[in-house]
């Protein structure tokens, strides 16, 4: 979305709450905004930040994965973990979901070959064709919205730190399978916030006796580095790119060969090729957000073209 388009479903989210908008400054909309009744904003199922350079943030660059690769942490800060689960997009699949919207790998297809360079090269690396079912393209694209929406803001964030002599920095994986899931096949997607969840213990009572002594080693491993401001691996460099894997046997160190042959570091590859310093940023909103935002009906014009073209 452009920055006008921005603020203008702002508005659009602040009338739903029954907020005067007209000659107003959008600080003080905002402000009524953040007053309004938590289950009031709830209601409205609007996620996403306001975009830059805007009235609300004039800064052009800020809230980009460029931006996060450029930006040292705060002198003060001694140790920092940037933690990603392997499937954060199931957030993305569970809105996707609640829509009416099909042809799912259609729509994606048509979105990459309008908006990349070499649309093959991702269709391929997640086996997306036009003839899988909407289910498994939703499973497919949603994972991409992980490996860049989420681990590529994660190591967007780790370059900028190891430019920081201050401050050492660990990646961690999260991939324990979600046992509680109703959408997604349960225990097979490590999910949004479930890394949370379990590391809080709040449902340690119900959880499957495989999943234990993963979970446990996980709790340890943030309650030592906790007490200590360190992981039982390197910090991350970019020549090593150092990583824990949280899985449901226990936490190891994925070696370069496991990191180079994921998807996900190809996929970021791919994105650096697509748009070098910008790439991850034209991935994440020119074809990735794209493809979530046009699945509203408001947006849903937008990518009508694209698909109906040969």
């Amino acid at each position: 979305m452009t920055p006008e388009e921005h603020h203008q479903e702002f508005l659009h989210q602040a009338k739903r709450l029954g907020i005067k908008t007209e000659d107003r400054l959008v600080k003080d909309i905002a402000v009524d905004l953040i007053n309004a009744p938590v289950e009031a904003i709830r209601s409205l199922e609007y996620v996403g930040a306001p975009c830059a350079p805007s009235e609300l943030t004039p800064q052009a660059d800020w809230a980009t994965m460029r931006h996060a690769r450029h930006t040292k942490p705060n002198q003060w800060l001694k140790s920092q973990i940037m933690c990603s689960s392997t499937y954060d997009g199931s957030i993305s699949h569970l809105v996707a979901k609640s829509q009416e919207r099909t042809q799912l790998a259609q729509i994606f297809i048509a979105i990459c070959k309008a908006r990349l360079k070499n649309p093959q090269k991702i269709l391929e690396l997640y086996e997306i064709t036009e003839d899988i079912g909407d289910d498994v393209a939703l499973e497919k694209i949603c994972q991409i919205v992980t490996d860049i929406g989420y681990y590529g803001a994660a190591v967007s964030a780790l370059q900028g730190a190891a430019e920081s002599s201050e401050t050492k920095s660990y990646n961690v994986l999260f991939d324990i399978g979600n046992p509680f899931t109703d959408v997604l096949e349960k225990g097979r997607f490590a999910t949004h916030t479930w890394d949370v969840v379990s590391l809080l213990g709040a449902y340690d009572a119900i959880l499957p006796s495989d999943l234990r002594h993963g979970v446990c080693k996980w709790r340890e491993l943030i309650l030592e580095y906790c007490h200590t401001g360190e992981l039982p691996c390197r910090p991350w460099q970019p020549t090593s790119q150092s990583t824990l894997l949280v899985q449901k046997e226990g936490i190891s160190e994925l070696s370069q060969h496991q990191l180079a042959e994921s998807k996900r570091l190809r996929l970021l590859d791919f994105a650096k090729q697509e748009g070098g310093e910008c790439g991850f940023d034209l991935l994440w909103e020119d074809v990735v957000r794209f493809f979530l935002k046009t699945g509203n009906p408001r947006y849903a014009h937008e990518v009508a073209e694209l698909v109906s073209k040969p």
